[in-house]
């Protein structure tokens, strides 16, 4: 009985190493892949939330909810800014990119990354039709959550039985707007 217990481990334990080589072999092998389409979907989404994407230079993040600023410059002038912010929502972090355009300091567009949301609530964080009411809103005031109809200019409408997860998006583009404003506005760079 004890010879067949250790025939049956041993089998198990080849088994489970030629598995984990297999395992091993092909997350080595899609790496450069999956790094490449990350990098495209980052560039996609860097297009997505400023259009008028030029030459990308890499900015010292500030900290805090801001974990990444990208510079957009055409002819050697600066046109735009995208930051990457994590504030905390209903379920977590949510991971957010804001364009600001240089001319006329204004939101060019928001995009959500990442989220840990509730499906059907707060993850309509998501919708193109959520995030276009950013676009265009100056940056001379901060945004605020409404859940009144019509919104004023500085103001967001909130989802419907999700405003942690509307307050958290909003928190985060004001981040990027201070950021902004503090840094980058009237000619400072």
């Amino acid at each position: 009985m004890s010879n067949l217990f250790v025939k049956y481990t041993g089998i198990l334990a080849i088994i489970c190493g030629v598995s984990v080589g297999l395992v091993a072999a092909a997350n080595e092998g899609t790496k450069d892949t999956i790094a490449k389409k990350h990098e495209a979907d980052t560039r996609a989404a860097y297009k997505v939330v400023l259009p008028e994407l030029g030459d990308l230079k890499k900015l010292p993040a500030p900290g805090g909810l801001i974990t990444d600023v990208q510079q957009s410059s055409k002819d050697g002038k600066p046109n735009g800014y995208i930051y990457t912010v994590t504030p905390s929502g209903y379920g977590g972090k949510v991971t957010l990119m804001v364009g600001i355009s240089k001319n006329g300091d204004k939101i060019t567009g928001i995009k959500v990354m990442n989220h840990s949301e509730t499906p059907g609530l707060g993850a309509k964080s998501t919708e193109p039709e959520w995030q276009a009411q950013f676009k265009g809103k100056a940056l001379k005031d901060a945004l605020a959550v409404t859940k009144q109809e019509p919104a004023k200019p500085n103001e967001i409408k909130a989802i419907t039985a999700a405003t942690i997860t509307s307050r958290a998006v909003v928190t985060g583009v004001n981040a990027a707007r201070e950021d902004y404003m503090k840094n980058h506005a009237n000619g400072k760079d």
